[in-house]
């Protein structure tokens, strides 16, 4: 994703994106909505994780003993996405402004729906990685993998950080 290049045509309207990703998110705007809209988030986001998951338990599940390698790294890929999974379900925001502030400045709020919509694009490619999977038993796949999950961590912790702050 190019946000200088997106910049210079035009600027992308990260709540539409969202809204057309998650059927009856409402946004941020509204304090008595927020904890529900962030619930909502966050469940989309495990549920796709959930769906990915089930591929690979399926590819480990019909692979045979000579693949033992490949295995391992599926593995290892499951762990981390259970990892991240759990961090998205069961995040903790302790005092977070963000739920308790009346009114949210529109900045803010396009940058929270932005590291958001990212998180979704990412999770759209690991989607499309996939699709295929005899390609899954490919080093380079699961190194992609590997590196999209670390992306998908990195934005995450990165809206955990933008959420605590509210500002």
């Amino acid at each position: 994703m190019d946000d200088k290049a997106d910049a210079g045509i035009t600027p992308r309207d990260w709540f539409a994106e969202l809204t057309a990703r998650i059927p009856n998110f409402v946004g941020y705007q509204s304090k008595d909505q927020r904890r529900t809209a962030d619930k909502m988030v966050r469940d989309t986001m495990v549920l796709k994780l959930d769906d990915l998951r089930e591929i690979l338990s399926d590819v480990i599940e019909k692979a045979n003993d000579a693949e033992t390698s490949v295995v391992d790294d599926i593995s290892k890929i499951l762990r981390t996405m259970n990892e991240l999974r759990d961090k998205i379900e069961f995040l903790g925001y302790g005092d977070a402004t963000f739920f308790t502030d009346e009114q949210l400045n529109p900045d803010f709020l396009s940058r929270v729906y932005q590291l958001e919509t990212q998180i979704y694009d990412s999770l759209d490619e690991l989607e499309t990685a996939f699709e295929s999977p005899k390609d899954l038993g490919r080093r380079d796949t699961l190194k992609d993998i590997r590196k999209r999950l670390e992306v998908i961590s990195q934005d995450f912790a990165a809206r955990k950080e933008t959420l605590k702050s509210s500002r």
